[in-house]
């Protein structure tokens, strides 16, 4: 029996055009783009709906780094982006046709470009970022931090303050939309000014403005300023909106105290995944020139100081707001694994608790966290 003719009909048109009309696009849609700045880099995130094919070419004259993206089906509303930056004059997203776009990312000198694709995970979508380094201040910035451990004083502390998150990764949000790493960069702000008044203090921040820094690199950069102490401040987060107080905590190496400093630990690391870190070992126990038993021995006296260090903030604390748990908690922070420098995680309030997101907004009380903090510094030194 031979097959029956197959007719294309004005009818048939029409349906396939209506049916066009309502399926999705192939590809990937951009739904945003936006920029964060650092004092060595900039960067570029385009956020996706699915991961995207790219290459990368760069130029000196004038110095451009151009992506070239394969399968887009849309660009976002707003595809050229003015900026005041340090590196960056502007950047801009063109549609080339045929599922292709092409982001060019102006800048005033020559920079090194790195490139990566980031995962979804929890509310962020798939991403395209572009951190363009300027390797010579990252340079700079590095001996600097060496300078000012070498030529410090005699009998000269040295106190680094890490205010969480940044950039990409907001930390916690409250209620009224508050952003945990803005109010804990004004306690890091504000707890560095009551210190550096200090003869025989110095004070440092990790970051100094709205960028992230990945979590290995807070580290490192302690061990460059010769860090006595680290104190990486966070307000933290629940479901439960009841939930408030203040609460610290120190390294563990075998396990969390408990249940709820293991996930608080889980969440506050999984930073370098919202943040967008591309990971670089800082472990001083990879180091292979190092005695692993004096490795030891100076991990033992940095968590037995540590501990003594929590106890006093927890004394301070409580002067100013309500604790969460009367003791320290521990467990297995990243921000915290400093074998030879004394290391603490502040939780100042819970910033999803109606009550501390007001709190945690008053310059007054951040003033007061801010001379509490220096309180316990000044009786830990003593």
């Amino acid at each position: 029996m031979g097959s029956l003719p197959f007719k294309i009909t004005p009818f048939l048109i029409a349906v396939i055009l209506i049916l066009r009309l309502h399926l999705p696009a192939f590809g990937a849609a951009i739904t945003d783009m936006r920029f964060w700045s650092a004092p060595d880099h900039s960067r570029v995130v385009l956020d996706l709906t699915e991961p995207v094919q790219y290459e990368s070419s760069s130029q000196e004259n004038p110095p451009q780094c151009q992506v070239e993206l394969t399968g887009i089906s849309s660009l976002p509303k707003k595809t050229e982006l003015e900026l005041t930056d340090k590196y960056l004059l502007k950047i801009t997203l063109t549609d080339l046709g045929k599922g292709k776009a092409r982001l060019v990312l102006h800048q005033k000198t020559p920079l090194q470009a790195i490139i990566f694709l980031l995962k979804p995970h929890l509310d962020k979508p798939h991403r395209l970022v572009i951190d363009l380094i300027d390797v010579g201040q990252t340079r700079k910035e590095q001996e600097e931090r060496q300078k000012h451990k070498e030529v410090r004083p005699r009998g000269t502390k040295i106190v680094v303050l890490d205010p969480g998150h940044g950039g990409e990764d907001p930390g916690a949000v409250g209620l009224r939309k508050t952003l945990e790493k803005d109010v804990v960069l004004k306690v890091g702000e504000k707890t560095l000014h009551l210190l550096n008044q200090q003869k025989e203090m110095k004070a440092f921040l990790t970051r100094k403005g709205d960028y992230f820094i990945p979590l290995e690199e807070r580290v490192r950069i302690a061990r460059e300023y010769g860090a006595d102490l680290f104190i990486s401040l966070h307000a933290d987060g629940s479901f439960n909106p009841q939930v408030r107080g203040a609460s610290v905590y120190c390294l563990s190496l075998s396990g969390a105290s408990d249940q709820a400093a293991k996930l608080l630990a889980d969440k506050e690391n999984m930073s370098n995944i919202l943040g967008g870190a591309t990971l670089k070992p800082a472990s001083l126990s990879k180091d292979p020139n190092l005695n692993q038993i004096l490795l030891d021995l100076m991990q033992n006296n940095s968590m037995k100081e540590s501990f003594r260090f929590a106890e006093l903030s927890l004394d301070e604390l409580k002067e100013v707001h309500s604790l969460k748990y009367p003791s320290y908690r521990q467990a297995n922070f990243i921000v915290l694994r400093t074998p030879d420098i004394p290391s603490v995680l502040v939780e100042m309030a819970f910033i999803t608790n109606k009550e501390d997101e007001r709190l945690l907004n008053q310059s007054g009380f951040q003033e007061k966290i801010a001379k509490n903090l220096f309180n316990a510094i000044l009786k830990y030194f003593k």
